[in-house]
């Protein structure tokens, strides 16, 4: 099996369409705020201004970068917050349920992770994706003479 991600469009193109229009929003303020005056911006606050622009940008790309990455080694799951390597052993379930923003992996330690690469809002393209995922969980996790 080749290397397949899951992530979704929509929300991306979003995501960093926004990103850029802030960035070149905050550019765009740190040059036209005043210089003069007693309350002038000097070179420090305006580079202030851009560094906020560009955390915001920061923190939009990690939101956009949310993915499922799925292969023979195992399963890599990209939320916004942090990053989880699993096996496809510690997988025994696969939800996308009506009420889930997103794909849920329920794993084999009783708790469910969240998978943010599969999101609802992406309607039928998250459905097909979640039952995609979870063939690929049952054919990587069956026991072989089991049918």
């Amino acid at each position: 099996m080749n290397r397949v991600v899951l992530r979704p469009t929509r929300a991306r193109v979003v995501v960093y369409v926004c990103a850029a229009a802030v960035l070149v929003t905050m550019v765009g303020l740190a040059v036209a705020l005043p210089s003069g005056g007693p309350h002038g911006w000097g070179v420090g606050s305006r580079l202030g201004v851009v560094l906020l622009g560009i955390a915001a940008v920061y923190l939009l790309h990690r939101l956009a970068s949310v993915r499922v990455e799925a292969s023979d080694d195992g399963i890599l799951v990209a939320n916004v917050l942090g990053r989880r390597r699993l096996e496809w052993a510690e997988v025994v379930g696969v939800r996308l349920s009506r009420d889930d923003p997103w794909m849920l992996l329920d794993l084999s330690d009783g708790t469910a992770l969240a998978a943010m690469g599969v999101q609802k809002s992406e309607g039928e393209r998250a459905q097909k994706q979640a039952r995609e995922f979870a063939r690929m969980v049952q054919e990587h996790t069956a026991v072989p003479g089991h049918d």
